[in-house]
């Protein structure tokens, strides 16, 4: 049914007293019909304009465009590493690092879509030589440490391309050139390393009863064991997460007083897999972050990213602190 014959109807349930346009004796009332249909059909056309001139021009739903420099996270050499724990996350040592924040956008390229769920994403990194870590942190104002239905997982990841130089208004960060990510999610981090039965029985006085179960109970003994919060994965194409043949990928996070901290840590060197990224130190190459608020619904592609980040790890020769660098 055309745009056209919708308003007359309209009109004709407005005015139901004015006749058909082709009656000579209500000539008056078939032109006022004729004017509140072009009235409506301007508004509408208006409206359009309107909201196609905010969607394209005043609201910013696409990572930073190809023409704006790409920012720089150093990666500094210290001659410690930092544990997987909560001392760990709060190690004096990351004061040392230069950390940058970076904005965050949803994603629009496959559905679902984001939702600019989360505005920004602070990062630190430094390297030992023979491992490098990551700290990301942002606000959140709750803990989304379960799966359910219509129950999602908080999460963030790294996302490394697999090529040297990926297209920088890739809106999907390089998937339709390969990437490897390090995805960590918050369920996955509960199952792995624990400490949340307290909350879960406070929740559910009976959790153990409740679907989904656990898949070593329904599956005892085809189900492996998880190795780590973080999936290692690696992407050839929207729809294409596959986990990789060796998980080398460790990480760990942290909520505290609206706050996710979230450790990852990988040895710099690559398994010699094609599907693994290289960290070579004294190098430079390109990174980006993602961050899922479950409570918002993100999961899967609905999510919040950055734009590419040159990523640049200093030489073992340069401790970090040190000038001229």
């Amino acid at each position: 049914m055309s745009l056209v014959r919708i308003l007359r109807r309209c009109v004709r349930r407005v005015f139901p007293d004015v006749s058909p346009m082709g009656d000579p004796g209500r000539r008056g009332g078939a032109m006022r019909r004729t004017l509140v249909i072009v009235g409506l059909i301007g508004l509408v056309v208006s409206l359009f304009l309107v909201g196609s001139y905010y969607a394209l021009f005043r609201y910013r739903t696409f990572p930073p465009a190809a023409d704006q420099p790409m920012e720089t996270l150093d990666v500094p050499y210290l001659e410690r590493g930092v544990e997987l724990s909560e001392r760990g996350a709060e190690d004096p040592i990351w004061q040392q690092v230069p950390s940058k924040t970076f904005p965050l956008a949803p994603q629009v390229t496959a559905i679902p879509w984001g939702r600019a769920s989360v505005p920004e994403v602070t990062v630190a990194a430094f390297h030992n030589g023979e491992r490098i870590f990551f700290r990301l942190q942002w606000r959140d104002p709750t803990e989304d440490r379960q799966l359910g239905r219509d129950v999602f997982s908080d999460a963030c990841a790294v996302m490394l391309p697999l090529v040297e130089n990926p297209q920088p208004n890739t809106i999907m960060m390089g998937f339709l050139e390969g990437a490897n990510i390090w995805a960590w999610k918050a369920a996955r981090d509960a199952q792995v390393w624990g400490g949340d039965s307290a909350r879960v029985q406070s929740e559910r006085p009976y959790a153990d009863y409740y679907y989904p179960f656990e898949p070593r109970e329904v599956f005892p003994i085809t189900t492996e064991p998880m190795p780590s919060a973080v999936e290692d994965l690696v992407a050839r194409g929207v729809g294409t997460l596959t986990p990789r043949a060796h998980q080398r990928v460790q990480g760990r996070g942290f909520w505290k007083k609206g706050v996710w901290t979230v450790i990852l840590t990988r040895a710099l060197a690559a398994d010699g897999a094609a599907d693994e990224a290289a960290l070579p130190v004294g190098g430079t190459r390109a990174v980006a972050f993602a961050v899922w608020d479950g409570a918002k619904g993100d999961r899967g592609a609905r999510k919040s990213i950055t734009g590419w980040v040159r990523l640049r790890v200093w030489p073992t020769e340069v401790p970090a602190g040190a000038s001229g660098r």
